[in-house]
């Protein structure tokens, strides 16, 4: 990688806890102790927004945007979170969602996965290096019940993601897209007015 690793960070890969250098070779024992603050809380936040208890608020999907926001992710105002939505926790500053937005019960959004990139027979999965990249969500796009959105991806304007599917390039705005991996399958035609 080029860079000299920290005796914090050997220690902590050598007790299994950190493996990604690319993100935690600098890492400093104050920074692993910002890093368990930063976890602990957003986790705190996202376990209100995933298990809100036995008491709904009328309107409880567009009160988990609130939630959203303390574990740091950019969201706008209208947003309605279904029930059991999932945030990439430890990278929650690399999701955007625009005003109006959709995300229905059971989506998943990563903005991290492992770079395959090097991958080669008889390598050690576990020992790959991470990719980071952030989601965009455009405003008034919907994303469909238990779909996944990859890192990386922006789905555009008033774009609507059909049904359990694996968003892994940009969706453009005003299209329907669905299916593993997602594929456009429709313009949204504009409206006609008289």
């Amino acid at each position: 990688m080029g860079q000299q690793l920290t005796s914090t960070f050997r220690l902590f890969r050598m007790m299994g806890i950190i493996n990604d250098e690319s993100k935690y070779g600098q890492i400093t024992v104050w920074g692993i102790v910002l890093h368990a603050f930063k976890t602990i809380k957003t986790a705190y936040y996202f376990k209100k927004a995933y298990h809100p208890g036995l008491f709904h608020t009328r309107d409880f999907n567009v009160n988990r945007a609130r939630w959203w926001r303390k574990m740091g992710c950019h969201v706008g105002k209208n947003v309605s979170i279904g029930h059991s939505v999932a945030a990439d926790v430890g990278n929650a500053d690399l999701i955007y969602i625009e005003d109006d937005v959709i995300l229905t019960n059971h989506c998943i959004i990563l903005c991290h996965r492992r770079n395959m990139k090097n991958y080669r027979k008889g390598d050690n999965g576990t020992k790959l290096p991470y990719m980071y990249a952030p989601v965009t969500l455009k405003k008034g796009c919907q994303i469909g019940m238990g779909s996944i959105i990859m890192p990386g991806v922006t789905v555009g304007e008033g774009a609507i993601i059909g049904a359990r599917s694996v968003v892994t390039k940009d969706v453009p705005a005003w299209t329907i897209a669905v299916g593993n991996p997602c594929k456009v399958i429709k313009e949204v035609p504009p409206r006609e007015y008289e």
